[in-house]
């Protein structure tokens, strides 16, 4: 929701615009003046003791969609406008013993090699002019011995040139932050489990981002990430295989009709075999038809018999081509659905 900010004899009056859902005026929340920053940084309700509420109703029920990174109120399902915007800092409260309460700096992150949670020193910090020489001098040296201490461990290096790597690989994938975060924290276990020695960094991250997107149920392939971090998917499924045997765990079986949409945008197919495709995708999974099969040659081939049967002009070589599988693979997963579409009742077709 935007906001429009008057800053007016010592008070910044904060109005929420109209909503355009219904005709009820909110109430204006006056907050004091934070000077100038107050024109550039949004600052959001809160009730007396410190913590957040709803603009629009005022009930402190927020929570968080981990995948959009929206934040919601369970109480009338008003959603914030910029999930990217990080809310300022919690008021100052005092403990039973009188000490003042404070938190500064950004949330912890398992995508950032220490978590966000060590002190840095900038180089606007250490040029201060306010600052004379010696302390500024005295700031340069501290400075150089923060960073140096940062990343004096070679699991340090190994965890600072490995998150780097994986922020760059996630946002050539589009991923959300929910899946770089638990891909952070599978490469700190298989990194504190001696996993990594021996094996190239990429290849672990890319182990890892393709483990977090099967954990957290987003559609992205062996063979897109093979590509995304320049390597073969041979090798990646081999480092993926060697991460999940030794973090035990247990992945569940890739919904193939999760592939069926990108496959057909890609390949041409009209939505009506699409949808067809996709009911014969719930009935194979219905009778396990899908066990132990690619999810790509399994939607492809499922688009291939639902065309053939409306008699769509969708090439076999291009749902190949979209799908990242051979002419072959489609045919022999065919031949598995054809069981599906019997059930079905659909036509039997060659």
């Amino acid at each position: 929701m935007p906001y429009r900010l008057a800053e007016m004899a010592g008070t910044s009056t904060v109005t929420p615009e109209k909503d355009q859902i219904g005709s009820a005026q909110t109430p204006q929340q006056t907050y004091p003046a934070q000077g100038r920053m107050m024109s550039s940084r949004k600052t959001r309700p809160r009730d007396e003791g410190g913590h957040y509420v709803c603009p629009n109703c005022g009930s402190p029920s927020l929570v968080r969609d981990a995948e959009t990174g929206e934040v919601i109120c369970t109480n009338c399902g008003f959603v914030l406008s910029d999930p990217s915007e990080n809310y300022a800092a919690p008021v100052p409260r005092r403990t039973e013993e009188g000490l003042l309460e404070s938190q500064s700096g950004p949330p912890g992150r398992f995508s950032a090699f220490d978590k966000n949670l060590s002190t840095i020193i900038s180089r606007a910090q250490a040029s201060n002019r306010n600052l004379n020489a010696d302390e500024r001098l005295q700031l340069w040296r501290l400075r150089r011995t923060q960073l140096r201490a940062s990343a004096g461990s070679s699991m340090a290096r190994n965890l600072s040139r490995a998150m780097s790597q994986l922020r760059g690989l996630s946002g050539r994938l589009n991923l959300p932050e929910v899946v770089t975060e638990r891909a952070a924290l599978m490469y700190r276990r298989a990194l504190n489990k001696g996993l990594v020695r021996g094996r190239p960094i990429n290849g672990m991250v890319a182990a890892s981002t393709y483990a977090a997107c099967r954990l957290t149920d987003v559609p992205r392939s062996l063979s897109e990430i093979a590509k995304a971090s320049g390597m073969s998917r041979k090798l990646l499924a081999h480092y993926y295989r060697a991460l999940v045997r030794s973090l035990d765990v247990t992945m569940a079986i890739e919904d193939p009709l999760k592939r069926v949409s990108k496959i057909a945008s890609r390949a041409g197919a009209d939505s009506q075999t699409e949808m067809l495709a996709g009911k014969i995708l719930r009935e194979a999974i219905r009778l396990r038809v899908n066990v132990g099969k690619d999810p790509d040659g399994l939607a492809a081939a499922a688009l291939d018999l639902a065309a053939r049967i409306r008699g769509s002009m969708v090439m076999q070589r291009d749902l190949a081509k979209a799908a990242g599988v051979s002419e072959v693979t489609i045919r022999s997963r065919m031949r598995d659905l054809k069981t599906a579409s019997k059930s079905l009742g659909l036509p039997d077709v060659a």
